[in-house]
């Protein structure tokens, strides 16, 4: 993906306009003129508006995997990861909610034809979760399980709680509250290793 700060504008105006306007409602030239580029800048780096918000949601994937790469750099407990991963993913619906909301949107797409477009990326975050979890279970850290298969797990649970956690009503604010903790223990209960079952 284009790192210029052009192109870096327009994914951010993106993610602004798709997160709180829908796909189907944002225009290219809305997100032009809120990134301060021509028309034709925007098409320069982003061909279609599919391409642009694959682009914004890829944005927001490779934050969260280098978040959670970092966490494994620290050498922390396996366990600790979990919650701190969720509070990550978590943390975006009290201090960016445009992140949460963009990313409910990526898990409930309005385009059918973008979900074959959105599986496609999904496979690829899910195949680098795998890796994390493949790296973690080679380590002892977590049991033995199919990498693949935990992967999407992770982003399910994690994924549907996001949609349900982004509304607005009393449901949604005791998931923003308990999804943290709640969903990173349930997926210590399926991940800890055997030795560490009581």
């Amino acid at each position: 993906m284009a790192t210029e700060p052009m192109a870096d504008r327009i994914v951010q105006a993106g993610k602004k306009l798709f997160a709180r306007q829908g796909f189907h409602a944002t225009g290219m030239r809305d997100i032009a003129k809120l990134a301060h580029v021509s028309i034709g800048s925007l098409y320069h780096y982003f061909r279609s508006k599919d391409e642009l918000f694959l682009a914004v949601v890829r944005r927001e994937f490779e934050e969260r995997l280098a978040q959670a790469r970092e966490l494994m750099r620290q050498g922390l407990p396996a366990q600790e990861i979990l919650r701190r991963v969720m509070e990550l993913h978590f943390a975006g619906i009290h201090g960016d909610a445009d992140s949460v909301q963009l990313l409910s949107r990526a898990w409930a797409p309005e385009d059918p034809a973008l979900w074959k477009k959105l599986r496609l990326l999904l496979e690829e975050y899910a195949q680098a979760i795998a890796q994390i979890l493949a790296e973690a279970t080679s380590a002892g850290r977590i049991r033995v399980t199919h990498p693949l298969l935990a992967a999407y797990a992770l982003l399910g649970m994690a994924g549907v709680v996001t949609v349900r956690a982004a509304a607005q009503d009393a449901v949604a604010e005791e998931f923003r509250r308990l999804g943290p903790s709640e969903l990173a223990e349930f997926a210590w209960r399926a991940l800890r290793p055997d030795q560490e079952e009581a």
